[in-house]
């Protein structure tokens, strides 16, 4: 499973739609979040069919600054909760794991002096559903100040802020590898400055139902921010990984084992397409002999 986020800056230009689809047909994410669109809806339904990811929300653009959109394949189970200007909330579902899951595409304030209103939106969608939540997009703020290189000294108290906000939605960054900051100024010297603004945080439910969660920053020309991209999988029920298969030799003391294997490799196929020797070790574990306990994978 994996997420996209990126504040793309306007889709009005070609190399911003342009990297977008390369990256989504490299990653073939399961949601798709933008930040500053600066797009009408028509201009966003051409770039949901490009990208071939027509479901969604698109919450249309400011005049020319703002627009949010989450979008993903149909067919895909995602359900709308809420949306906003700042933000949209939906609810995953995977039926072969009855699972559910919330996952909100989220834009801070980008007045300081109005970013507790922010705080406030997410501390709110925490007491709207008990699910794993992860919450993704350009936060606009920091939690200290190793996430800003250059220019002006943030305020103590805007970073405490948003930590109380993260630490009463019991909410923890997944990290991530790559480049350090997700923003940059564009200047050099010392008028460069460095801003990991963008982030991707869940809680700790979320975090206990998937296994390696890794999250990458990317640099993307097309725009003065990186973009996100997750990449994480299901834990199995039982809280462990599924064991993988292995042959054991004491197999090799029952009879039946043979024929397990006798099968495997007389896999009926075509002259153009023999099975490969994974092919046979897979089917020796699939065949149903291996149902008995003593070919049960360890």
């Amino acid at each position: 499973m994996s997420i996209l986020s990126w504040n793309c800056r306007g889709l009005r230009d070609s190399r911003a739609v342009l990297m977008l689809t390369k990256m989504v047909r490299d990653e073939a994410p399961l949601l798709v979040f933008l930040v500053e669109t600066k797009a009408d809806i028509s201009f966003m339904k051409k770039v949901q069919a490009k990208l071939e990811y027509t479901q969604g929300i698109t919450v249309l653009s400011d005049g020319r600054s703002g627009g949010l959109s989450l979008m993903w394949k149909k067919g895909s189970n995602v359900e709308v909760h809420k949306y906003s200007n700042s933000h949209v909330d939906v609810i995953i579902s995977d039926h072969e794991t009855n699972l559910r899951w919330q996952a909100t595409g989220f834009y801070g304030h980008l007045d300081a002096q109005q970013r507790h209103i922010s705080w406030k939106l997410l501390e709110h969608l925490n007491t709207q559903l008990s699910l794993p939540w992860i919450v993704f997009g350009d936060f606009n703020e920091i939690t200290h100040l190793d996430e800003k290189c250059g220019g002006a000294k943030r305020s103590a108290d805007q970073m405490q802020a948003f930590r109380n906000a993260l630490d009463a939605c019991d909410l923890l960054d997944l990290g991530f590898s790559g480049l350090s900051f997700t923003w940059c100024n564009g200047r050099f010297g010392e008028q460069r400055t460095l801003v990991k603004l963008d982030k991707m945080v869940a809680n700790s439910n979320w975090k206990s139902l998937f296994l390696g969660e890794r999250v990458q920053y990317k640099s993307m020309a097309a725009s003065d921010h990186c973009s996100l991209i997750l990449h994480s999988s299901h834990t199995p029920k039982n809280g462990r990984k599924k064991p993988r298969f292995h042959f054991e030799t004491m197999w090799l003391c029952d009879a039946e084992c043979k024929e397990v294997v006798e099968l495997a490799w007389s896999m009926p196929h075509t002259p153009s397409d023999v099975p490969t020797t994974q092919d046979r070790i897979k089917s020796c574990q699939t065949t149903p002999i291996v149902e008995h306990e003593c070919f049960r994978a360890r």
